[in-house]
């Protein structure tokens, strides 16, 4: 069954950046009806709106007026998404206004709702706004921050809405688990992701094909779980998600410093990078074309079992274990070694692995063994965070 969406749009300038949402929305075969705000159409018109979507588009309570379109919408939504939601639109959504379309369908509506708030640092930092965000988010309603970034004019700050590309990931990652709860609110999260990469020579380096969706995924799902989440990134050809903080690395060393630090802060740790075991042992000039070349390698150093050597008491510590073969005993020889409280083990072969959209876990604690069968990345981030 086609799941539904109504796209509410306030009178932001961020709303230009709603237009590529919605096509995106489209293009994974959503059906999805805009509701814009009378001050969102100065910023982008109906035409733009109804050409794209290819329905019909209405702002006001008494336009459509046969079909009662408030109560419609509302009823058939099965997520309402507002992108951008100004500071005017969260207020009147806490108040329980119902002036416009948008704010009466919210009303109408008992389907999850998603706000991704876009204004001035000044307006978002402002006490009546967080009191409202407040509000909402104690009914029950998600309100995803904004990040820091280039605002109207010359300004910079946080206040900006992430762009489409990450909006339309995150809702995925909801719609994976759709009746998700905040069970995570009130911990810090900490997520490594995508590969680390070791030089060879000045020139070339020895790296893996981690693509990061696996732990974007489950950067994504943990800001929908209420936690406060920050990651660490390695090499990646994925989306990125949102966070709190977003560290860039390289290699293992850089990936060792960075986590001495974050580490520190975090009640729960995943470790889904997937981190070089060997370096090269390297040469101060570039390796010149032969017939054939020898590289020596050197271990590198073991990351997740510093981690377990030196957590603070009431840590959790989840690592990876991408296997070819062997699934359960590799998994489990990984767990008793690295003194983790969850493995996760993926199998790696001709059929799937690093980069696909698909996966299937297990997942190995010292009381339980839990088979994904074939999900989605989405799926499986969940499903690992329903376990930690």
């Amino acid at each position: 069954m086609t799941t539904k969406i109504v796209l509410g749009v306030s009178g932001g300038i961020a709303a230009y950046k709603s237009v590529t949402l919605l096509r995106l929305l489209k293009k994974s075969h959503f059906e999805v009806t805009v509701v814009p705000t009378e001050s969102a159409l100065n910023f982008v018109g109906k035409p733009t709106w109804e050409a794209i979507s290819g329905k019909e588009v209405h702002s006001k309570v008494f336009q459509a007026t046969n079909q009662v379109l408030h109560v419609k919408l509302g009823q058939e939504a099965d997520l309402i998404v507002v992108a951008p939601a100004t500071a005017d639109l969260l207020y009147r959504a806490a108040a329980g206004a119902g002036n416009d379309l948008l704010t009466a369908t919210l009303l109408s509506s008992k389907a999850p709702v998603i706000f991704f708030p876009a204004m001035h640092t000044e307006m978002w930092e402002h006490a009546a706004t967080q009191e409202n965000i407040a509000i909402l988010r104690n009914r029950g309603h998600l309100v995803i921050n904004p990040v820091s970034g280039e605002l109207t004019g010359s300004d910079e700050g946080i206040g900006r809405m992430p762009e489409p590309e990450q909006i339309h990931a995150l809702i995925k990652t909801f719609l994976a688990k759709p009746g998700v709860k905040q069970d995570l609110k009130g911990k810090r999260v900490l997520v490594t992701l995508g590969g680390t990469s070791e030089s060879i020579d000045p020139i070339r380096v020895i790296t893996n094909k981690s693509s990061g969706e696996m732990g974007s995924a489950i950067v994504r799902a943990a800001q929908l779980r209420g936690a406060t989440v920050s990651a660490i990134v390695g090499n990646t050809n994925t989306v990125l998600p949102t966070a709190e903080r977003l560290i860039s690395v390289t290699d293992t060393n850089s990936m060792s410093e960075a986590l001495a630090t974050e580490a520190k802060m975090a009640d729960l740790i995943i470790m889904a990078a997937a981190i070089s075991d060997f370096r090269p042992r390297q040469n101060l000039e570039k390796l010149e074309r032969s017939n054939t070349q020898s590289i020596e390698l050197d271990a590198t150093e073991d990351l997740l079992l510093n981690l377990t050597n030196n957590r603070r008491p009431g840590q959790t510590i989840v690592g990876f274990a991408a296997v070819t073969s062997d699934l359960l005993l590799n998994a489990q020889q990984k767990l008793a070694k690295k003194g983790c409280d969850l493995i996760v083990g993926n199998l790696i072969n001709d059929q799937q692995g690093f980069g696909d959209l698909q996966t299937e876990i297990i997942l190995v604690s010292k009381s339980a063994v839990i088979e994904s069968g074939v999900v989605t990345k989405n799926q499986a981030a969940h499903l690992i965070l329903d376990n930690c």
